[in-house]
């Protein structure tokens, strides 16, 4: 009886210590980042992906957010790279928008003084119209769901609708980027289900005089969540990757035709 109570009470004071431990979203999923270089595909890298991202927030949580760190965390899993036979083999805007959640999404963004929505859907960032959310009613993984998307315009409000990539100089690449659109899905329950960017710059390497547009999509696609702790978390991240080969999970949706009939023409590199 006594050795009963003594393990009862271990018990007891250790179920606080469990609580406190941070817990994590885990997230795995398809991603795909392609490239065209005056409307014709030069690059296409595609592979699985998972992130990990912060639930309810705590004292080890707190931590993490004073070093202000704006992205959740991310691990590679397999991966293949494709490029146009022509191709210069240079894949930096490729590289740059593989996809990188943030600790904040776009449906939480607009929760702020400047921006403000309208009834029919339509977003703005203070007088200018800069997005829209809308849902629809689809079936995820055979069950009916309502599916909230927000789209957002994020060169609203810069002069001449643009930015200047000047840290691409490093790169030897003199850069200006054009558009800037950017896409979330969320279930029923706020739940992330798909994460999509589409940027179009125009670029020239130093010593050249003509631009080049560079449209570049970067695309996730959720197709598997499960929480962990951050103890299983560190675990995951000592482990070595094991995923050789991949097939496309069946949420990803197909390729424009022009796209996919390209990608056959593509050489591994």
């Amino acid at each position: 009886m006594f050795k009963n109570i003594i393990i009862l009470f271990l018990l007891f004071i250790m179920q606080p210590m469990h609580a406190q431990e941070q817990q994590y979203t885990r997230l795995k999923g398809y991603y795909r980042v392609y490239q065209s270089t005056n409307s014709m595909l030069t690059f296409f890298v595609d592979g699985l992906m998972e992130f990990y991202i912060p639930q309810s927030a705590t004292t080890v949580e707190a931590s993490k957010e004073k070093k202000g760190l704006p992205f959740v965390e991310r691990k590679f899993l397999g991966e293949r790279r494709r490029k146009a036979p022509k191709s210069n083999g240079d894949d930096t805007f490729v590289r740059m928008a593989l996809p990188n959640l943030e600790r904040i999404t776009l449906l939480e963004s607009i929760d702020s003084e400047e921006y403000s929505t309208r009834n029919n859907g339509d977003v703005y960032r203070w007088a200018d119209k800069c997005g829209k959310i809308s849902k629809e009613k689809r079936k995820i993984n055979g069950q009916p769901d309502f599916v909230t998307t927000i789209e957002l315009d994020e060169l609203i409000g810069q002069p001449n609708h643009e930015i200047d990539m000047s840290q691409l100089r490093m790169y030897g690449i003199v850069a200006r980027m054009t558009q800037f659109e950017e896409s979330e899905s969320y279930l029923s329950n706020n739940l992330l289900l798909a994460s999509q960017k589409h940027q179009t710059l125009f670029a020239h390497y130093r010593g050249e005089d003509d631009d080049e547009r560079i449209d570049v999509w970067s695309e996730f696609y959720v197709s598997d969540r499960m929480t962990i702790t951050e103890s299983e978390l560190k675990r995951i991240k000592k482990e070595k990757n094991s995923v050789w080969t991949f097939s496309i999970p069946s949420v990803v949706p197909p390729l424009d035709k022009e796209v996919a009939e390209a990608w056959t023409k593509m050489v591994e590199y």
